[in-house]
């Protein structure tokens, strides 16, 4: 179907950052192609579109009969998202003039590294191309190699899939292409069928990747990463199939906007902290904090380690005088039965009644295992002493923990909010300033989040990267906006920066926090000090709403969701954007528009519904709504620098 004459014109380059005009490869017998990942300029390129691949190993090759010289390969880093998911899967899609029904393909493997194999896959067909309208037609789950179609050894191998048996073929195929089909697998008998035929014919089909062999690292002898020899796809002309339309995924709908349990203020905050002294606690405010960390890696030259309770008194008397307040450590947190409720009474009694208190730091990215333990702390704290916060914060989705990873990191919180019943849910996420971009588990880990802190009725705050390590590259200005405006933009109750403080066992080579190794200022806290002062404007306004709804426009990331029915804004324009949206106690209803580019300004043109008369930004200098410009037959327009984000409230004709 791709090439049926087998004269497809290899360009013979295709590394080059061109457009898809002049790499498409001449006599394709396909009126258009896409493939993800595919980069968008102005983000680290590993493949711009199907035509294009900086390692020369574009997503077409696998349609150009060469599978011994081309193939296609994604690494899974340098813009590959870090490897593909279910949620996200890497793919191949190809659209044909007219439906075809499929009748059998061929898959033929790379030539080198196995590991980089597909083994979880799927072959699907769709009318429309959508995101939303994809059906399987023959889907491979295997287990591992031995259950696989496609064998490790030899390389370069091409394996047959058929919706007949040897029987069956001359009903299936026309003439010439049974004889052909027989000639080229040497008269081998064909005794089961792969797939069912389907009934109904397809303009667009795809190879779609849900993971390969060496999805946990490094594949031998090189990188983790995706390839793909060859895929050739036969069939024959037939009648559409229906479209076959997925419901909306962006939930939940009209909810409604309740107080917490536990309401805390707008937290603006940090890990890592000072060292204890009241010049660096107002310090610390002058950046715009309003919670300072006075935890784990205290910085106090005096005293190392875990901060004393007289340590502790200190930072809450420096936090009071520099009008902020802290979130507290102290060892006896920990403290297990019997003697639990007398030393967390003990700790009721030495900090409870101090005005720069604001919370309790429990634990830190927990196993399941210690949920009974965390619950009986917690829910002891919140009886005795309500109006303080205890403190716990989860693993993000991606660590290498099964029960904190893939399809059981829900099953996870979720356990972890029904046994600890936590006053605030907490997680941590760093993966998506790698060095080479890695979005793959952020957007998923948010909306997780999201759905089930609306759920359990309790605010939620994401903890984001400043420091350079492990991998995580330096934040630009752009970089740490982005972060803070996408998880506004979710809902988060505020933000944390990792880390505020200088870790030297931890950065890599000497890199700065948002303060430096001497003590001195970045330019990371002066960008920090610009977003805190802004956010904290719009916090007023943003402890008061509840999400209703995220959605993006294209690329939609992996773990988004486009634009539904149920949101206020009908269209989107302008740029890769994210767009919150909430609802306040009155029924008011906002929109927080955030670029998703780091590098690239944009004018975001939001076409909103026709019963919006007008839209007004909250200040982020005051934290009040400007003038309401009008939006009646006409685009709202929105400047925003790269990462960046703005709140509307919008007005309904009544």
């Amino acid at each position: 179907m791709t090439d049926p004459e087998d004269d497809a014109v290899d360009r013979g380059s295709y590394g080059g950052d061109e457009p898809e005009a002049k790499l498409r490869p001449e006599k394709g017998n396909w009126v258009s192609m896409k493939c993800f990942p595919a980069n968008p300029a102005g983000t680290p390129a590993h493949q711009r579109h199907a035509y294009q691949s900086w390692q020369d190993s574009p997503a077409c090759a696998i349609f150009l009969n060469k599978p011994e010289q081309r193939r296609w390969y994604v690494s899974f880093a340098d813009g590959g998202m870090g490897g593909p998911t279910e949620e996200s899967p890497y793919f191949v899609a190809v659209q044909f003039s007219q439906p075809y029904v499929l009748t059998h393909f061929t898959v033929t493997t790379g030539t080198d590294m196995p590991g980089r194999d597909p083994q979880a896959w799927a072959i699907q067909g769709s009318n429309t191309g959508r995101d939303d309208d994809w059906t399987d037609v023959y889907r491979c789950d295997a287990a591992g190699r031995e259950k696989s179609p496609l064998k490790e050894a030899p390389r370069c191998q091409t394996t047959l899939f058929t919706s007949f048996t040897s029987a069956q073929m001359g009903k299936a195929l026309p003439a010439g292409a049974a004889a052909k089909l027989a000639t080229k697998f040497g008269g081998k008998g064909i005794e089961k069928a792969d797939f069912a035929r389907p009934a109904g014919g397809y303009a667009w089909y795809r190879i779609a990747i849900y993971s390969c062999f060496n999805e946990a690292g490094q594949g031998a002898g090189g990188p983790a990463g995706c390839t793909l020899g060859q895929l050739e796809l036969f069939g024959v002309p037939g009648k559409a199939a229906p479209i076959a339309k997925r419901a909306e995924a962006s939930e939940p709908v009209g909810i409604e906007p309740v107080p917490f349990p536990f309401d805390p203020p707008f937290i603006i905050s940090y890990c890592c902290a000072p060292p204890s002294t009241l010049e660096r606690y107002k310090e610390v405010a002058e950046c715009g904090f309003n919670v300072a960390w006075a935890g784990w890696l205290e910085n106090n030259p005096n005293e190392p380690g875990q901060p004393t309770p007289a340590t502790t008194k200190k930072i809450l008397d420096h936090c009071r005088q520099a009008g902020i307040k802290a979130l507290i450590f102290d060892d006896r947190l920990g403290a297990k039965p019997p003697q639990r409720e007398k030393a967390l009474d003990g700790v009721i009694a030495d900090y409870a009644s101090h005005p720069g208190l604001f919370g309790y730091m429990v634990t830190d990215e927990p196993g399941i295992d210690n949920f009974p333990d965390l619950a009986a702390v917690s829910q002891y704290l919140l009886k005795k002493d309500p109006k303080h916060l205890p403190y716990m914060n989860l693993l993000p989705n991606y660590a290498n923990h099964p029960d904190w990873k893939g399809p059981a990191y829900e099953q996870s919180v979720t356990k972890f909010i029904d046994t600890v019943k936590p006053a605030l849910l907490s997680w941590d996420s760093y993966r998506q300033m790698f060095e080479g971009g890695d979005e793959t588990y952020y957007w998923k880990n948010l909306e997780i989040m999201r759905r089930l802190s609306l759920k359990a009725k309790i605010p939620m705050i994401q903890i984001i990267v400043s420091l350079k390590h492990m991998g995580y590259r330096e934040c630009s200005e752009a970089d740490l906006r982005w972060q803070v405006y996408t998880s506004l933009a979710y809902g988060s109750r505020g933000i944390l920066y990792f880390t505020y403080w200088d870790v030297p066992s931890l950065a890599w080579a000497g890199a700065p926090a948002l303060m430096t190794m001497d003590g001195k200022r970045d330019a990371k806290w002066y960008f920090a000090q610009k977003i805190n002062r802004r956010i904290a404007k719009l916090g007023g306004t943003l402890t008061q709403v509840t999400s209703t709804g995220v959605y993006h426009t294209d690329p939609v990331p992996p773990g988004g969701h486009r634009l539904s029915k149920a949101a206020p804004v009908k269209n989107a324009e302008g740029g890769a954007l994210t767009l919150g949206c909430f609802v306040d106690r009155k029924g008011q209803e906002y929109v927080m528009v955030v670029n998703r580019s780091f590098t690239a300004a944009c004018t975001a043109k939001l076409t909103l519904n026709e019963k919006i008369l007008s839209a007004a930004e909250v200040s982020r200098e005051t934290g009040q709504a400007l003038a309401p410009a009008s939006v009646s037959g006409k685009t709202l327009d929105i400047s925003l620098d790269p990462g960046d984000g703005r709140l509307y409230l919008l007005s309904r004709k009544k």
